[in-house]
């Protein structure tokens, strides 16, 4: 079985794509990421894992903790806040864990 982990899984994309993909995978193969946690439905119905996409050691920690053979990159800095750091914004929304 898939054991899939989505960073950003509680921004407005990530969030509808975690819990569509845990009624195809089931529940416990679905492990939502972010870097903050809420009330949503995509937190609190199935696994879910603080980590910093930014963080290598905490990105390989969590995809070893749950198995994981699949990571769907979703966290993303938008327009605005991007446009007054590109060059992070750049390798967080493209590199993600290659950051530095």
């Amino acid at each position: 079985m898939k054991r899939i982990m989505i960073t950003g899984a509680l921004g407005q994309i990530g969030s509808e794509l975690t819990l569509k993909l845990r009624e195809i995978y089931g529940t416990d193969n679905v492990i939502a990421t972010d870097i903050r946690k809420n009330e949503s439905e995509a937190a609190q119905s199935g696994p879910f894992e603080m980590v910093d996409v930014t963080d290598a050691k905490s990105m390989l920690d969590t995809a070893k903790k749950y198995n994981v053979d699949t990571v769907i990159h979703m966290a993303a800095l938008l327009s605005a806040t991007a446009e007054a750091n590109p060059v992070f914004a750049w390798n967080l929304n493209m590199g993600a864990y290659e950051c530095t």
